[in-house]
């Protein structure tokens, strides 16, 4: 059986908001190893909003 649309997206989503998540934390190990530890903000808020963006195409409606 195929997985739905909806699925696939949210674990498309899901993976990307995951790179994305890892990328800043590697950024702030590395700023952090320079003495200068900042979290970037901006791009955990987008990876959150791919994500919901993602779990919300979960309960698309199956089209065939």
């Amino acid at each position: 059986m195929a997985a739905r649309w909806g699925e696939l997206l949210y674990r498309m989503a899901t993976i990307l908001a995951g790179l994305i998540a890892l990328l800043v934390i590697v950024g702030y190990f590395y700023d952090a190893s320079r003495g200068e530890p900042i979290i970037p903000i901006v791009p955990l808020l987008l990876a959150g909003a791919i994500w919901l963006i993602g779990r919300s195409c979960r309960h698309l409606p199956v089209a065939y």
